[in-house]
């Protein structure tokens, strides 16, 4: 019998269960999560040693404790400006890490560009692999805009399950702002490299102003489709 029961509790993880217990509340924040898994491991360990196994302790103290769905209520009005913070943190946070990626694909670009000239690659063979390079990211944001869009429980799971803090966003800020100022001084050093073929300086400027309008074209596009999507779910 001891045997038996000691296979049960070796299949039932009960540190995963109340962990997952405690993360089905979002509203909650982290002092609550901790003071409520207190809660609940006291009430365990109060029914383990009047003979319970760990499965059925943590069943029982889990509907002494009550209904998630309650508690969820009652930490979101609670928290209600907390909630409010971490989305504002959410919204500020993808925009800068729209800048971040602009700027990190402007100026990887041009280091590219300039690496290939410096091995005295052909320019013109230079501006198509710099070409197909931001064509390659272009790609890969469209695979994940029709990610959020097909499956879009996994994405908002991930994304309300994300604990975004003001160094987080300031860190981006940074981020950002360090990508922009290293593409400034790559910008120069990429005109006078390409100037020595004058003959694809034409394209170089091509390439940068049709990155300029597309990939902002490309990002609201994917926001404006993705927003009627879940505006007409909320409607009904």
């Amino acid at each position: 019998m001891p045997a038996f029961e000691s296979e049960r509790n070796i299949e039932f993880n009960l540190q995963d269960q109340i962990n997952n217990w405690v993360s089905s509340l979002g509203s909650a924040t982290e002092s609550d999560s901790e003071e409520l898994k207190s809660h609940l491991l006291d009430l365990i360990d109060e029914l383990k040693e009047a003979g319970l196994d760990n499965e059925e302790a943590f069943w029982v103290a889990s509907k002494r404790m009550g209904n998630c769905f309650e508690w969820e209520a009652v930490y979101r009005e609670v928290n209600n400006p907390v909630i409010q913070m971490r989305r504002s943190l959410i919204i500020l946070a993808g925009v800068l890490a729209y800048f971040l990626l602009y700027y990190f694909l402007l100026f990887s670009s041009k280091l590219l560009l300039i690496i290939l000239l410096i091995f005295e690659t052909d320019g013109q063979a230079a501006i198509r692999c710099v070409t197909l390079y931001l064509e390659a990211f272009h790609f890969i944001f469209i695979l994940f805009a029709l990610s959020i869009y097909f499956f879009e429980n996994r994405t908002l799971a991930f994304i309300e399950n994300i604990k975004l803090r003001p160094k987080h966003t300031v860190f981006l800020l940074v981020t950002a702002i360090a990508f922009c100022v290293i593409d400034t001084c790559l910008l120069p050093i990429s005109k006078n490299m390409i100037r020595k073929g004058v003959s694809v300086e034409g394209q170089f400027y091509d390439v940068y102003f049709y990155f300029n309008y597309s990939f902002p074209l490309m990002i609201c596009i994917s926001f404006v489709v993705l927003y009627f999507k879940y505006f007409r779910k909320t409607k009904f």
